[in-house]
C-alpha cells in the first residue's frame, strides 16, 4: 500500500485493500486495533458533535445561556479587580461585548434548536464562522479582533464544562481522533474504554501519551490535517507499532494487523519470582518501581513485582471543572494509595500544574508555560491552596509510608521555603490533636539549574527524582508535545548522558537516593545507559515493569559502564544512533531485538 508520512494516499490495488487510505505518522503507544472514529474538537474544552433529542433542546439552550452567564460573570470581576493594567481591563470588556452580542448569541441558540445539536458543537461552529469573517477583513485592527472572538468561545466551552463533563458515552471500539488531546480529557476518556488514540501534535513523552501506555492503549500521532480526513463513524485501523493509521480498512489489512506483534526485546523464557530481589547479573541490586497517574489500585503494580510507587502525580486529581480537590478528598486518596504500597511507600508529587490550568483570569495570555508559572513557582504563589495539600499529605502519612516530592525546583531556596511550610503545618495539626507524620521530602531534578546546583540541592533534600522527559526537554530546547521539532529531542544526546551523570554520581557519593522516572526508565534501550551511569532506582509506568525487571536480570553492571565509555566517546551527529545500534548488536545479538527496536532519537 503507498503511504506518505501525515498525507492520505488511496491505495492503488483492487481487491481486500481497495479504497484503503493509509496515513503514516508516530508510534507513541503499542498496540494494533480495528475501530471506529470519534472526532474530537476544541482546545482546553474537548468535545464532540453529539445530537440532542427534541426534548432535550430546551435544555441544552439553557445551559448554553447559563454558560454565557458564568463567562459574564467571570470577566466582570476580572476587570474590576484591579490587578491588571487598563490595557488588560479593555481586553476583558471586548470580550464582555462579544457575550452581548444578540446576533451572535442567537445563532448559536438556533442551530441547537434547528439541527439538534449539543451546545459545544453550536458555539464551536458559529464561533469559527464569525472568527473567519475578522480574518478576512483588510482593516487590520479589526482582523485582529478574532482572536479576542476565539477566546470568548474558549471561555464558554469551558463554562459549559462546569456543569457536566460532556457525558461521553463511548463504544468499546471507539477511537478518539483529535487535533492534540489534553491530559485532563484522556483522565475523562479512560473511564470509558476507547480502543485507541489518534493525534495531529504530541509527543513520546507529553503526559497524554505516558497516560495512553500506562492504560495499554495503541496510539499514534503526527498526523498532519488528520480532523480533514477522517469522518465521525468510519472504520479505521490503528497500528501503534508501526505508525499507521488505515482509513476504511479492507479484510487482508485487518488480519494482517491482528497478528502483527513488535516487542523490541527477546525475553526467552525469562521468569522472574515478582517478590524476590531483582539483582543484575553480577549481583547489583536493582529497585523498580510504579508511576500512578490516576485514582487507580497499585495491585497490577505489585503483582509484577514493583516495590512501591516511585512516583504518584497528583496534579491528575485536579479537576477542570471543579478545580482543586478539597483536604479531604485528597487524604482518602493519598491514604488509599498509600495503604496499598505497604512498606515500600509511595513517592507522591505535588501538583505539578500550570497557571493555565488553574486560573480563569490572565491564564490563556501566558504564551509559554512550560517555562511560565508551574510546579513548585504556581505554589509559592498560591500558598493556601499548597499548605491544603500539605495538611492533606502529613495526616495521611500518620499511618502510612508517604514522601512528598516538590516538583520544578531550580534551587535549594525553594525546597527551604517548602520545608517551612510543612514544619509550620506539621506543628499545627499537632496542636489541634491530629494525628500526622513526619513524611521525608525530596525534589524533581527535571531542569538544568538544578543539575548544576545539585550539591545545594542534595543537601537539602532526603531524596531525588529524576524527571528525564522534561529534563531532556530543557537541556535540548525542544518542546516535548511538539511533532515538529520531534527530530530534535534526542534522549541520548551527549549532554543529556552528562546530566544524568552528575546528578547519579553526586546522589550516590553522599548516599541520597536518586530514583529514575520519566520514560527514559521505562524503555528497554535506556535501561543499560541508565545502569552504566549508576542508577539503581528506576520508576515506570506498570505495563513496562515485567520488562525492564526481566532485562535488568540479563545486564552485568560491568558491561554496562564498557556500553556507556563506547557511547561517550561518539559525537552528536546524525550517525550517533546508528553508532549505538551498533554497540548494542555487538554486546548484547541475542538480547535485543534489532527490526523492531526503536531509534533512540526519538523516545
Amino acid at each position: 500500500m503507498t503511504e506518505q508520512h501525515g498525507k492520505p494516499i488511496v491505495s492503488g490495488p483492487a481487491g481486500n485493500t481497495d479504497g484503503e487510505i493509509s496515513l503514516q505518522g508516530r508510534s507513541v503507544s503499542r498496540g494494533a486495533v480495528v475501530g471506529t472514529a470519534l472526532c474530537l474538537y476544541g482546545g482546553k474544552r474537548q468535545f464532540y458533535k453529539k445530537e440532542i433529542a427534541g426534548e432535550q433542546v430546551d435544555g441544552e439552550v439553557m445551559r448554553f445561556r447559563e454558560a454565557v452567564d458564568a463567562s459574564k460573570e467571570q470577566l466582570s470581576t476580572i476587570a474590576s479587580d484591579g490587578n491588571g493594567d487598563g490595557n488588560q481591563a479593555r481586553i476583558f470588556e471586548t470580550h464582555i461585548l462579544f457575550l452581548e452580542d444578540r446576533s451572535l448569541l442567537s445563532q448559536i441558540e438556533s442551530m441547537i434548536s434547528e439541527q439538534r445539536v449539543n451546545a459545544e458543537w453550536a458555539v464551536r461552529t458559529v464561533i469559527d464562522k464569525y472568527a473567519s469573517r475578522y480574518k478576512a477583513l483588510t482593516d487590520k485592527h479589526l482582523q485582529e479582533k478574532y482572536i479576542d472572538l476565539e477566546d470568548v468561545g474558549e471561555r464558554i466551552l469551558s463554562s459549559l464544562g462546569t456543569d457536566s463533563e460532556n457525558d461521553l458515552s463511548l463504544d468499546s471500539d471507539t477511537v478518539i481522533i483529535a487535533k492534540e488531546l489534553n491530559p485532563s480529557t484522556m483522565i475523562e476518556l479512560s473511564k470509558r474504554n476507547p480502543a485507541a488514540v489518534v493525534t495531529e501534535n504530541g509527543g513520546w513523552t507529553s503526559h497524554t501519551f505516558i497516560l495512553a501506555r500506562e492504560l495499554d492503549l495503541p496510539a499514534v500521532t503526527g498526523i498532519k490535517q488528520l480532523l480533514r480526513s477522517v469522518e465521525n463513524g468510519e472504520k479505521i485501523a490503528v497500528d501503534g507499532y508501526e505508525g499507521r493509521v488505515i482509513l476504511r480498512p479492507g479484510k487482508e489489512t485487518i488480519d494482517n494487523l491482528k497478528s502483527s506483534k513488535h516487542e523490541g526485546i527477546n525475553l526467552g523464557d525469562t521468569e522472574l519470582d515478582p517478590g524476590a530481589r531483582l539483582e543484575t547479573l553480577d549481583g547489583q541490586e536493582i529497585t523498580v518501581r510504579a508511576n500512578l497517574d490516576l485514582s487507580t489500585d497499585y495491585g497490577p503494580a505489585k503483582k509484577v513485582g514493583a516495590k512501591g510507587i516511585g512516583l504518584y502525580r497528583s496534579e491528575f486529581l485536579f479537576n477542570r471543572y471543579r478545580g482543586y480537590p478539597s483536604e479531604e478528598e485528597q487524604f482518602k486518596i493519598y491514604s488509599r494509595i498509600a495503604s496499598e504500597s505497604d512498606d515500600h511507600g509511595v513517592r507522591i508529587r505535588t501538583f505539578d500544574l500550570s497557571i493555565n490550568q488553574v486560573s480563569a483570569g490572565l491564564a490563556g495570555r501566558e504564551k509559554n508555560p512550560a517555562l511560565g508559572l508551574r510546579g513548585i513557582r504556581l505554589s509559592m504563589r498560591f500558598e493556601a491552596e499548597f499548605r491544603i495539600q500539605v495538611r492533606a499529605l502529613l495526616k495521611a502519612s500518620s499511618a502510612n509510608s508517604i514522601s512528598v516530592v516538590l516538583p520544578m525546583i531550580s534551587d535549594a531556596d525553594e525546597i527551604k521555603w517548602a520545608r517551612g511550610v510543612i514544619s509550620e503545618e506539621r506543628e499545627r495539626l499537632l496542636s489541634a490533636g491530629v494525628p500526622c507524620g513526619d513524611p521525608a521530602v525530596g525534589v524533581m531534578v527535571e531542569v538544568p539549574a538544578a543539575v548544576f546546583a545539585i550539591e545545594r540541592i542534595l543537601d537539602a533534600s532526603d531524596f531525588v527524582n529524576i524527571g528525564t522527559n522534561d529534563l531532556v526537554q530543557y537541556l535540548l530546547a525542544v518542546d516535548r508535545d511538539n511533532e515538529e521539532v520531534a527530530d530534535w529531542f534526542r534522549t541520548v544526546h551527549s549532554s543529556v548522558i552528562g546530566a544524568l551523570g552528575k546528578v547519579l554520581q553526586a546522589a550516590n557519593r553522599k548516599g541520597v537516593s536518586a530514583l529514575v522516572c520519566g520514560e527514559m526508565a521505562g524503555s528497554p534501550l535506556y535501561t543499560p545507559i541508565l545502569l552504566g551511569l549508576g542508577a539503581r532506582e528506576l520508576s515506570m509506568n506498570v505495563n513496562s515493569v515485567p520488562r525492564i525487571s526481566a532485562l535488568i536480570s540479563r545486564l552485568a553492571i560491568e558491561e554496562c559502564e564498557e556500553v556507556l565509555k563506547e557511547i561517550e566517546g561518539l559525537s552528536d551527529g546524525p550517525d550517533r544512533d546508528a553508532e549505538i545500534r551498533r554497540i548494542y548488536q555487538n554486546k548484547w545479538a541475542g538480547l535485543f531485538d534489532f527490526s523492531s527496536l526503536l531509534t533512540f532519537s526519538r523516545r
